[in-house]
Order: structure tokens, then C-alpha cells, then sequence
């Protein structure tokens, strides 16, 4: 791998195969440090040929890269199924610099997508399979995609989009659950596509991907980074995080569109020659069935759905072989100390927890497999980062202890597509501004508060919401939790639970007393939740992370009322 030393940091200017109106000029870029000798790369990198062709050339084609149900596709078969896709789109259009949305749940063929698109250095698009035609429209319309590339199953809500899509000129559809079509079909594509297609020469500072954010607060956006920023994410926290060999197994439930389940489940396995393990239907039973099936040893997934899995599935080391587990990933929202301990005691692996955004790319503070784990605190910044806590007005780095915002740069950053005012409230002075509260310890780790947004000030306390959370969710009686402030006319907010009890349990006042106790005696008092209402579920993004604006927005409109 080349290396480029006189470039060891300081901003790297991103050149990009996209038209410059929807990207922000270089003064409101993020600045780009590469701190590690492995984050130093050649000027032409193609993320595809990085993935696949590095593999096959060293003699490595017969090493299985995809565990799917009963199927296995080697590293040869995944790159000649690429090549045939991508010349396919070729065939069809698709050009350098082109954005191609792609529609899957986790399956083999989302993976080929990805890589073909990225193989003609044109821009994959990945969408959450929840849209719904309105969300696609917008989408669709506000990336110019060229193509879409969809499972049959999903092809409902992009149907009833097509009318009003701008730029769409070609849908490929990949039929696997027997819904008819009448647009151009994968397999028969394949069938007479070349079976051998060179990457296109792309430069690293090439867009590969463009993600949009789950949208919780305001419309979503588009989150770009290049082929460099994809290799960094392996690179960095992929290489001294995970510590993976070509031995690993990487699966979970993590969805591929989220850009952590991209990450974990497609560019870091496939980076160190290592197989992932795709399950279609994310469920704890059928994640379990995987881990046993295709020897799952790094399992990734999110706190809800661990937290699911034990509480709904405490026979699970019996039921299924999980010895094959050495290391679990955890990110999306913040992972109690109470979940981490007691997937430890069940299955026997510590979780590593992860604070990244879509807008970062992946993980940028966690601990490192063989660390002595905190579990209340997040941890360190991954190697290649700087991370910093910095007063919200004045930008000044704060004290060590004193909670604040916390400041990232790296091999990654924060660059919006088409939108300017975002831009400049997310990057200052090359830095980038995720919108976190942290506390920097005295130790060196960093200690997850809050979003921004999610602080609750009560009777001029600041009370983090995810800490109330945390507390709750060491109480058996607690299954799932969301906090938020609820207006009050005397202390400004009051602090809110919403609370889905455990099976067996029954809700009512003396519950209600219970759980407040418990944070009394768990945290300062003032922090309780002077409000506690039992509900059937919370509001969650597809992946899983808690909607507190939509609770808090709630709060609003019934005290409005």
C-alpha cells in the first residue's frame, strides 16, 4: 500500500467525480488528518478492486466472503458477480460520478450493488428499507440519482415514486420473492454481462457513498465521503479496535443502508479477506441462528436489539452453539453499563461500544478489544482521531471533567450534499461538530452526556436524558426506556420516563414509586423522573435508535393543550 508521507496531517483537499454545486467549498470542508501510517493511500483507489481484487490477485479466491442461509460465495465468486453487475449498469448508462440508489435488506446482492457501483466509480446510495414513497421521492430527487437498484420486496413504495422522480432513468430489479416486475431484471442482466470489467481508475478523493441520516430532527441529509474515507474506517478502527484476521466472521443484525452495519458488515470484513454473515430477517432468533450456523465470531447489532435478546431470549447460549464469539460491536445509541454486564455473563464477550455518526462514516471514539473496559464510559478516541470538549459558544477547550461538545477530526469528516447552512453549523475551523455532549476524563476516556438537544434543564439542573435511561434500565422491572423534558411551569421541564415493562410485570403506581427510588438511590436526586408513564413501545428510527424528539414534541403539544 502506498504511503505518502509528506501528508502525514494538516487538510487534504477532496477533489470529487461529482458536479461542485452540491458540495461545499473547501473552506467548509472538515480538516482531514491521517495519523497512521495505514491511512496513507495511493491517489487512485478504487473501493471495489480494494475489497475483492486485493484478495483474488494474493491467491485467496477460494476463501469464503459472504455466509448467506445455506450459501457461500468465495471472494472469487463475490468479484465475478460484481464485474457482470457492473458492466450490466455500464450497459445501461450508469457513468462515473452517477448516484445509484440501492433498496435491500441484508442479503448477497446488496453487497454486489454496492461494489459495482462503486467498481465504475459511480456513487452508492444506500436507503433504509422502511421508506415509504414520499421519503423516496425526496431522497431520489435530492441525491439526482441515475438508477435504482432494488429487492423485489421493496419495489411497492418505489413504484408509487416513479412518477415523481426527476432523474431516475433505469430501476433494475433483483427478484428473490417472486414479485413481478416489468423492469430490467438482475439475473437476466448477469446472463449476458461481462464477467471480467477493470475498476475504473477512480482517485481516492472520489465519492463512493452517500448516506442520509435517520432524519430524526428536521429533513434528512446526505452524508458524503470517499474511497480514501471508506479504507480509513477499516484501517483505523476496524484494524485496532476489532483486531480481525482472515479468520473472522463478521455478522449481526445491523442493517447494511445504516452506515455502521456498512462498515461492519461489508467494508471492514471484506478489507482483511475476512467472510461476513448476512441475515435477511433481523430478529434475535434468527441472529443467533446465523451465529451458530456460519461460526460467527465478532457480532454486531445495537443496544435495543441486545437488550431484546436477553430479555426475550435468556436461553439463547443454551439453545444455540455461540462458543465461536470473541468480540461484540455495539453502537447507534448509547449501550447501558447494566446491558454490557449482563451479555458478558450470558454469552461469555465483551461488547464494544461505539459513539459514530452517518455523518462521520462510522466509530470514532470506543475502547479496543483487550482494553480494560469502562462501561460507563465510551471510551478512547479510535486511532487516527483527535477528539476534544469545547465550550458551545466560545469554541475554547474545556477543563477535563467539565461536560461539554465534543470536537472530531480524522481520516473522516462532515460533508453535507447541497446544504450550506448545515455545513457551517456542523464544521468550525476544520473541525467537526456532531452535536454530542461529553465529559473528558482525567483517565483519557470520554464519557458519553447526551445529544445536544437531549439535555433537560429542570429548576437550572442540566440532566442528561440517556443517564435517567441508564438508571432505569438497571431495574429488572424495565425492558426499554426513553427520557425527555416535559414542560413545567415552575421548573421549566420536568424529567419523563416512558417505560415498556418487562413480560410478567404489572404497571401502576407502586411501580411507578419503585423506579423512582431506584434513581434516587442510583443517581443525584434531583435527577429522578418526577413523571413516569407505562407505554407499549417507543418511537425508534429503522435502526433503533430512540426518537426523544418525538416524545418530547408529545410533552409540547399536551401541555400546549
Amino acid at each position: 500500500m502506498g504511503m505518502d508521507v509528506g501528508r502525514l496531517s494538516g487538510a487534504i483537499t477532496m477533489q470529487s467525480n461529482l458536479p461542485r454545486g452540491p458540495l461545499p467549498d473547501a473552506a467548509a470542508r472538515p480538516t482531514i488528518v491521517r495519523a497512521l501510517p495505514e491511512l496513507h493511500y495511493p491517489p487512485a483507489v478504487n473501493l471495489s478492486a480494494s475489497l475483492l481484487d486485493a484478495h483474488v490477485d494474493a491467491g485467496r479466491g477460494d476463501a469464503v466472503a459472504i455466509h448467506f442461509e445455506d450459501r457461500r460465495l468465495t471472494y472469487a465468486d463475490l468479484l465475478e458477480e460484481t464485474c457482470r453487475f457492473a458492466d450490466a449498469l455500464r450497459r445501461l448508462g450508469v457513468e462515473p460520478g452517477d448516484r445509484v440508489v440501492t433498496r435491500f435488506p441484508n442479503r448477497p446482492e446488496a453487497v454486489v450493488a454496492a461494489l459495482a457501483v462503486q467498481r465504475l466509480g459511480a456513487v452508492d446510495v444506500p436507503t433504509m428499507r422502511l421508506l415509504r414513497a414520499a421519503e423516496l421521492t425526496f431522497l431520489c430527487n435530492d441525491v439526482g440519482a441515475r438508477a435504482v437498484v432494488v429487492s423485489d420486496d421493496l419495489l411497492g413504495e418505489l413504484d408509487a415514486a416513479l412518477p415523481d422522480l426527476e432523474t431516475v432513468a433505469t430501476v433494475v430489479v433483483v427478484r428473490r420473492h417472486g414479485v413481478d416486475h416489468d423492469h430490467e431484471d438482475y439475473d437476466a442482466l448477469l446472463a449476458d454481462a461481462a464477467a471480467d470489467l477493470e475498476p475504473y481508475p477512480t482517485r481516492g478523493s472520489d465519492v463512493a457513498t452517500v448516506f442520509y441520516t435517520s432524519g430524526t430532527t428536521g429533513r434528512p441529509k446526505g452524508a458524503v465521503h470517499t474511497h480514501h474515507e471508506r479504507l480509513a474506517i477499516a484501517d483505523g478502527y476496524g484494524r485496532y479496535c476489532l483486531a480481525p484476521t482472515a479468520d473472522d466472521v463478521f455478522g449481526g443484525n445491523a442493517p447494511l443502508p445504516f452506515s455502521y452495519g456498512y462498515g461492519a458488515l461489508l467494508t471492514i470484513p471484506l478489507r482483511f479477506g475476512a467472510a461476513t454473515s448476512l441475515v435477511e430477517d433481523p430478529s434475535p432468533p434468527a441472529m443467533l441462528e446465523a451465529v451458530e450456523a456460519h461460526g460467527v465470531t465478532v457480532i454486531v447489532s445495537v443496544p435495543t436489539a441486545y437488550n431484546q435478546l436477553l430479555a426475550r431470549y435468556p436461553d439463547g447460549p443454551e439453545r444455540y452453539d455461540t462458543t465461536s464469539l470473541r468480540l461484540g460491536m455495539s453502537a447507534g445509541e448509547p449501550l447501558a453499563p447494566a446491558t454490557y454486564e449482563a451479555f458478558l455473563a450470558a454469552y461469555g464477550v465483551q461488547l464494544i461500544d461505539g459513539i459514530g455518526t452517518t455523518e462521520m462514516g462510522h466509530i470514532f471514539i470506543s475502547h479496543r478489544h483487550g482494553d480494560d473496559v469502562d462501561p460507563a464510559a465510551t471510551g478512547y478516541p479510535v486511532p487516527g482521531y483527535e477528539c476534544k470538549v469545547v465550550d458551545p459558544v466560545t469554541g475554547d477547550e474545556l477543563p477535563r471533567g467539565e461536560p461539554g461538545l465534543l470536537a472530531v477530526r480524522g481520516p473522516t469528516g462532515i460533508t453535507y450534499w447541497d446544504r450550506p447552512d448545515e455545513q457551517a453549523a456542523a464544521v468550525r475551523d476544520g473541525w467537526n461538530h456532531p452535536g454530542d455532549v461529553f465529559v473528558h476524563r482525567e483517565d483519557g476516556r470520554f464519557v458519553y452526556q447526551s445529544r445536544a438537544d437531549d439535555i433537560i434543564i429542570s429548576s437550572g439542573y442540566k440532566i442528561p436524558a440517556p443517564e435517567v435511561e441508564n438508571a432505569l434500565l438497571e431495574h429488572p422491572a424495565v425492558l426499554e426506556v426513553g427520557v425527555a423534558g416535559s414542560p413545567d411551569p415552575v421548573r421549566n421541564e420536568l424529567v419523563k420516563a416512558f417505560v415498556v415493562v418487562a413480560d410478567g410485570v404489572e404497571p401502576g403506581p407502586d411501580l411507578v414509586a419503585t423506579l423512582q427510588d431506584h434513581v434516587k438511590r442510583t443517581l443525584a436526586p434531583y435527577k429522578y423522573p418526577r413523571a413516569v408513564e407505562f407505554v407499549d413501545a417507543l418511537p425508534r428510527t429503522e435502526t433503533g435508535k430512540l426518537r426523544r424528539t418525538e416524545l418530547r414534541e408529545r410533552e409540547r403539544l399536551q401541555a400546549a393543550r
